[in-house]
């Protein structure tokens, strides 16, 4: 996974049916630590035995390289899709592989609970690092009280990323083409059926090809774009 920087330590995940099998997850804490020694005393800058003082002022801001976001703190995520850094996701399926062997790695109650609570009846799903497009998730559902549901997400994530790559947008790739190559062979050599590979290749790259191989599904995470918007976190 690229380095950036990721808000998972305000990750919130809610697990449905406490005692049940359910995969569950819980926002993951640092050990305590033992208390921290004294520091020293503050030198005396007016004391010439000391360092010199400093040329610049003392009081920069630097507020405006770390602004603040703040989300909805009664946001959650379902435990089947929490990205917590600190451990495995509770289901790490494969994003290149067809979405009915994804969904028997899920448990099948699961599947149709709401992906986030409360219930949401559309989110957006990004990934800054590869992908260009968002991905808009709406309920599968036609009732009014419709949310969008684990399925929901998953499904959605699986068909947009199926979708082709147009042939200015892999242009606009520049250098990184050649991993996006690599990762569209490597997909490929993993269709044993040669008719089947042969069909394959002739749709071209696809978005998932854009993860460059990264086709592991750790979870979402919130973003400070709000609580309607999660990030998909890949390795």
């Amino acid at each position: 996974m690229s380095k950036r920087v990721h808000f998972s330590s305000t990750n919130r995940v809610y697990s449905p049916v406490p005692g049940t099998p359910s995969p569950s997850a819980s926002t993951s804490s640092l050990p305590s630590s033992p208390d921290l020694p004294t520091p020293p005393p503050e030198l005396d800058i007016d004391d010439p035995s000391q360092y010199p003082r400093s040329p610049y002022p003392h009081n920069l801001n630097f507020d405006h390289l770390f602004p603040e976001f703040e989300v909805d703190k009664e946001m959650h995520v379902h435990a089947c899709l929490a990205y917590d850094p600190f451990s495995q996701p509770a289901v790490a399926h494969d994003l290149s592989v067809p979405i009915a062997h994804v969904r028997e790695q899920y448990p099948l109650f699961s599947l149709q609970e709401p992906a986030t609570q409360p219930p949401l009846q559309s989110l957006t799903v990004i990934c800054p690092d590869f992908l260009p497009w968002d991905i808009h998730i709406k309920s599968s559902a036609v009732h009014p009280d419709a949310y969008v549901s684990v399925d929901d997400v998953v499904t959605t994530i699986y068909k947009e990323l199926r979708l082709p790559v147009h042939h200015i947008e892999y242009q606009g790739l520049g250098p990184d083409k050649y991993a996006v190559d690599a990762a569209y062979f490597a997909r490929l050599s993993r269709i044993e059926n040669q008719q089947q590979r042969d069909q394959e290749a002739s749709k071209g790259v696809k978005r998932v090809d854009f993860l460059r191989g990264r086709n592991r599904f750790l979870g979402l995470c919130v973003t400070p774009r709000g609580n309607d918007v999660w990030e998909l976190n890949v390795s």
